[in-house]
């Protein structure tokens, strides 16, 4: 398996020896129509549930937080970014401690995820196949897939070194008022979910709640399946400083990436 990154000549990684990331908001607004994405990093979905539906209490009390909380655990887990929701129809038949049953019930979610970082990539299984994805670029440069994790951690740590000399030299890539004690820069690294407005679960589907709900715990990571084609491959950094996530103040980075040239094939 490769991973693959289209582009134009002028700006392949062994020819300009350097690597952008751009931020979920920036793909919302940039000008190619060829990778524009207006909901980036934000979607709706109508989840129904078909039949009676055993849900976990804590994604249950997650899903329908600030409307129905069952119980008194206070400690659920809280989901990053923006998350709405309205009950269209619910109806409780049992449960426990650990699960809820619902019956025939419908939610209506939002979800957005933080702004930050990211870089994408198109997974596929021969050169020949990244050919044709984004057809206004003229170039295409090539790791192996084994190499996904390296790349997080090398383009993590470029990351973190280009916001120090940022605040050294005034180029700020978060807010300078922030402290950058303790700075650290979390990847992570998938292929991207492409999933559909209307999502139904029944005690048979192999797609469950517990399934959605981590789906759509970062939203940087799920798209509408009209995107299917891209067979994106994405990487996400997450900016924290002692407890604090750091929000980008800019849309997008330059890395100065020569030391990752020699891994291209």
């Amino acid at each position: 398996m490769l991973l693959a990154k289209n582009c134009f000549t002028k700006d392949n990684l062994k020819t300009r020896k350097t690597i952008k990331l751009g931020t979920l908001y920036e793909y919302r607004e940039i000008e190619s129509a060829q990778v524009v994405d207006k909901g980036e990093g934000k979607y709706s979905f109508l989840l129904k549930f078909d039949g009676v539906v055993e849900i976990e209490r804590r994604w249950f009390n997650l899903m329908f937080q600030g409307m129905i909380q069952l119980g008194d655990d206070e400690h659920h887990p809280r989901i990053p970014g923006a998350f709405s929701g309205l009950i269209k129809h619910l109806e409780t038949v049992g449960g426990n401690e650990q699960i809820i049953k619902v019956r025939n019930s419908s939610v209506s979610i939002h979800r957005e995820a933080l702004n930050g970082f990211i870089f994408c990539m198109s997974e596929v299984r021969k050169l020949r196949d990244a050919i044709g994805i984004f057809p206004d670029y003229d170039d295409c440069w090539y790791m192996t897939a084994t190499k996904a994790h390296n790349l997080g951690v090398a383009l993590s740590e470029l990351l973190r070194e280009r916001i120090t000399s940022g605040r050294q030299s005034g180029n700020h890539i978060v807010d300078p008022n922030i402290s950058l004690q303790d700075l650290s820069i979390y990847c992570r690294h998938e292929p991207v979910s492409y999933l559909g407005r209307e999502i139904h679960i029944s005690d048979v589907s192999v797609f469950t709640a517990d399934h959605f709900m981590r789906k759509i715990w970062d939203m940087a990571f799920v798209k509408p399946p009209s995107f299917l084609a891209e067979k994106e491959y994405r990487f996400s950094f997450t900016i924290v400083a002692g407890d604090k996530i750091l929000i980008p103040t800019v849309d997008n980075v330059i890395l100065n990436a020569e030391e990752l040239v020699g891994w291209v094939l």
